[in-house]
């Protein structure tokens, strides 16, 4: 089968979230057919170079069969990006399709499209639907990392500024009446979880549906320190510059932290990911027993070395990879029922819930004080990983949805 697949960024290097599943997924989709990747490159946001971008496209090429990659206009200047979001705000087309308009792309789509008979087009976010008219009638699957609509409704509910709550709850419905206009046409919509297909049919009535979910690379993540160990840092990663993620850190240094050393001052804290603030470099200047990292090119000795992965994540969208990473590395967790909402953990079983700044201190305490329930919940939640979140298993679920897509 031949599939052209449609990206809103560079999947590469696979360092988290998007990134990371958009890799797998295309990897696994490669390994059974001919893909064709056209891909924008979102520079600012992703810190793309020209040699990075060289460096992904070598990388890429050496599983799909073509890669061609374009700059988005809408990122060039800080102009452009001020005028995209003032245009998107001023009509009823959503920002998350105007921000990806490129008149480049759609030619060279429109191109490739006349050259190569296409079985099947891969949209990997909802903004590049407009692209899928470049081509001739062929099945149209749409992947959703999160459902849009939904995560800015949640995202205006938290915002402090009512400009900025305005603002999210009107892209919110512009995006809710783009999935309804969009979504029942597409052939199959994967998404991450059956939470989230829920929430898709609850804005869009009826349309076709399969669940991928979000993976690891469990050959990838292997813990080396013995199950459960009890002599390292309590750790959150995950790239800053995804504002819930920016959210939870900056609530994890300025609520959780203090409690946590007001009882045991030995404690130690890892805050590990790009994108990394000011205020929260400024929080480990200020304290030797945080350590905040940037961007770092292998997660897995800042995982190993930890002891407790908690997660105080209380909005946004999908599923989170971060998590499964953790669990993958052999981690007791400690997270909000929010961070782990569509993974089908256990609480008490796989995870230790925590809503409240005192409770994070309470489990994080818990976990300390029991080696026997952190080896427990570290041996529970790498089986749970390896059963269920391989991405050979996912691979073969997106290989299902394809297929369904045909017929």
């Amino acid at each position: 089968m031949k599939i052209l697949w449609l990206s809103h960024f560079i999947p590469y290097p696979p360092k988290g979230g998007n990134l990371q599943r958009t890799y797998h997924l295309l990897r696994e989709a490669s390994a059974r057919h001919d893909v064709h990747l056209v891909a924008l490159n979102q520079a600012r946001r992703l810190d793309m170079s020209e040699t990075s971008v060289a460096t992904a496209t070598e990388a890429l090429s050496r599983f799909c069969r073509s890669v061609t990659v374009f700059p988005m206009p809408s990122q060039a200047t800080r102009a452009s990006r001020w005028w995209t979001i003032l245009a998107a705000g001023a009509t009823s087309e959503p920002y998350d399709v105007r921000w990806l308009r490129s008149d480049a792309f759609a030619t060279h789509v429109r191109g490739l499209a006349f050259r190569e008979p296409f079985d099947l087009v891969h949209l990997d976010t909802i903004g590049l639907a407009p692209y899928a008219s470049e081509l001739p009638p062929i099945p149209v699957v749409l992947n959703h990392h999160n459902v849009e609509s939904d995560m800015l409704a949640q995202r205006a509910t938290v915002e402090q500024g009512w400009l900025q709550r305005a603002y999210f709850r009107r892209e919110a419905r512009k995006l809710e009446d783009y999935e309804r206009a969009v979504c029942p046409g597409c052939a199959m919509n994967l998404v991450v979880s059956s939470l989230d297909a829920t929430r898709l049919t609850n804005v869009v009535g009826g349309c076709a549906t399969a669940v991928v979910e979000n993976g690891t690379d469990t050959d990838y993540f292997v813990p080396k320190r013995p199950l459960g160990h009890g002599d390292g840092a309590i750790i959150f990663s995950g790239r800053m510059n995804w504002y819930p993620n920016l959210a939870a850190a900056r609530q994890l240094v300025r609520e959780i932290w203090p409690a946590l050393v007001r009882e045991r001052p030995e404690r130690r804290l890892m805050i590990v990911g790009a994108g990394s603030t000011a205020d929260l470099h400024s929080a480990a200047a200020s304290d030797p027993r945080i350590t905040v990292t940037g961007f770092v090119d292998d997660i897995r000795p800042w995982l190993d070395d930890a002891s407790i992965y908690v997660c105080p994540i209380q909005d946004g969208g999908g599923t989170r990879l971060k998590v499964v990473d953790a669990l993958a590395m052999a981690k007791p967790l400690v997270a909000t029922k929010f961070a782990v909402e569509g993974l089908g953990l256990v609480e008490d079983r796989h995870f230790l819930r925590a809503e409240t700044p005192d409770q994070f201190v309470a489990r994080v305490r818990q976990l300390e004080d029991d080696p026997t329930l952190r080896a427990d919940l570290a041996r529970a939640g790498r089986d749970f990983v390896e059963e269920r979140f391989s991405w050979h298993h996912v691979g073969a679920n997106l290989e299902s949805a394809y297929r369904a897509a045909l017929r």
